[in-house]
C-alpha cells in the first residue's frame, strides 16, 4: 500500500492536514530546538511536504512554507555573517542552497514573489543564495538574452509591468512612513531627510537596520514609479531620488547595506528593474565621490563573479556600466588599484562583452 498517494477522499483537508505539520515544525523550529536543526529541515524540505505546501489551490499554503523557510533562515542568519562556517552549519547551508534552487525551478513564482523578506534574512556575505532569489523569473517569463546586441530594454513590454510583492514592505518602515509620505508628497520636508540616517538605525545602536533599508529602497522605487508615470518629470528632479542620494551619505559599510538594497530590485523585466537600473547608473555618473562609485562597482562585481544563476537585471546593468562610454567606468583608477583586480575586471568583462556587440540602452539615469 503506498501510503503517500493521493486519496480524492482526503483532498478537502489535505491543507488543514500541512497546517497541523506546518504548525509543529514552527514551534520545534531551530531556534527553538537548535539540536533537532539537520532533521527538521530534511522534513520540512521532503518532497511529501514542501511541494504540496506550495501546489495548494490558490495559493493557500505559500505564506505558511514562507513562514517555516523564514524560520530556518533566521536560526542560520548569526552563524552565516560569520567568514568562515562550522562543518555543521557548511553543511546545512549547502542544503539551503539545493533546496532553494529546487524552489527556484519549480517554484520560481513563490521565490519571486517574496524576494524581499527572504533578502531580509541573509546576510550581505551570501551572495550565492541571494542570487539564487533574485533569479527567479515569474512562470511562464522568458526574459530575453541581455548579450543581445542593442537590445532596447526601455522598449521591452515588461518593463511597464510591476512585479508582484508578497512581502510586508510597510512592516519595517512603519515607524517613520507618516514623514516619508510627507516629505514624498512635495519634497518640502527638508528636517525628515538630514534625520532619515537616524531612523535607518537599530534602537541602541550605530548599526543599520537592513530590514528598514530595504524596505525603504522600495517603497521609494514604488512612490517614484507612480509618479514618473503620471508626470513627464525627470527620474533625477524627484524627492525620491533625494531619498536614495541622502543614503549615500553614510560611512562605508552603511552605504554597503543601502546598494545592495538597490541591487536586490534588480531581477527579471519590470518597472522596479528598469527603475532601479537606471538610478544605480544615475548614482553611479553623479556622484563625486569615487568611493561610492567604486562601492557600486563592488556590489554589482561581486554578484557577477560567482557561478550562475544571475539576476537578469544585475547583468543588464554591468553590461550598460561598462559599455557606454558616458560613464567612463574604465577610467577610474579602482579598476587598475592592482594587478588581481584588473584581471578580475578583464574576465568579467570578457564574459559580458563580445567584440561585435554594440551598447546596450537601460536607460541609464536619463
Amino acid at each position: 500500500i503506498d501510503v503517500n498517494k493521493p486519496d480524492p477522499e482526503l483532498e478537502p483537508i489535505r491543507l488543514g492536514i500541512l497546517s497541523v505539520f506546518a504548525a509543529a515544525f514552527h514551534v520545534s523550529q531551530p531556534l527553538v530546538v537548535p539540536s533537532f536543526s539537520f532533521a527538521w529541515f530534511e522534513l520540512v524540505s521532503h518532497r511529501h511536504f514542501l511541494p504540496n505546501l506550495l501546489l495548494a489551490e490558490g495559493q493557500k499554503g505559500w505564506n505558511t512554507a514562507h513562514q517555516l523557510l523564514i524560520d530556518y533562515l533566521l536560526f542560520l542568519e548569526p552563524h552565516m555573517k560569520i567568514g568562515e562556517m562550522t562543518p555543521p552549519v557548511k553543511k546545512l547551508y549547502e542544503g539551503t542552497l539545493r533546496v532553494f534552487l529546487v524552489l527556484l525551478h519549480d517554484f520560481p513564482s513563490f521565490l519571486a514573489g517574496y524576494h524581499l523578506s527572504f533578502c531580509n534574512v541573509i546576510p550581505p556575505n551570501c551572495v550565492q543564495l541571494r542570487n539564487l532569489i533574485l533569479s527567479a523569473n515569474p512562470k511562464g517569463m522568458n526574459p530575453p538574452d541581455p548579450f543581445t546586441p542593442n537590445l532596447k530594454i526601455d522598449l521591452l513590454p515588461e518593463i511597464d509591468q510591476s512585479p508582484v510583492i508578497l512581502s510586508n514592505v510597510l512592516g519595517p518602515i512603519e515607524s517613520f512612513r507618516g514623514h516619508l509620505d510627507a516629505f514624498l508628497k512635495d519634497g518640502q520636508r527638508r528636517d525628515f531627510l538630514s534625520a532619515l540616517p537616524t531612523v535607518l538605525v537599530k534602537e541602541r545602536t550605530n548599526e543599520i537596520d537592513a530590514p528598514k533599508v530595504n524596505s525603504l529602497v522600495l517603497y521609494v522605487g514604488i512612490h517614484a514609479l507612480a509618479r514618473l508615470q503620471s508626470s513627464q518629470i525627470s527620474l533625477s528632479r524627484t524627492p525620491e531620488m533625494e531619498v536614495l542620494q541622502k543614503l549615500m551619505d553614510f560611512d562605508d559599510k552603511g552605504r554597503y547595506l543601502c546598494l545592495n538594497a538597490i541591487a536586490n530590485q534588480l531581477r527579471y523585466p519590470s518597472s522596479h528593474t528598469h527603475y532601479f537600473s537606471c538610478v544605480m547608473l544615475y548614482l553611479f555618473s553623479e556622484s563625486k565621490n569615487v568611493a561610492v562609485k567604486e562601492q557600486v562597482t563592488r556590489v554589482l562585481l561581486e554578484r557577477l563573479i560567482l557561478h550562475r544563476p544571475h539576476p537578469w537585471g544585475l547583468l543588464i546593468t554591468f553590461i550598460e556600466l561598462i559599455k557606454n562610454q558616458r560613464y567612463g567606468f574604465w577610467n577610474y583608477p579602482f579598476t587598475r588599484c592592482a594587478t588581481e583586480i584588473e584581471k578580475v575586471f578583464e574576465q568579467v568583462a570578457k564574459s559580458v562583452l563580445s567584440p561585435q556587440s554594440s551598447s546596450i540602452s537601460a536607460g541609464g539615469g536619463e
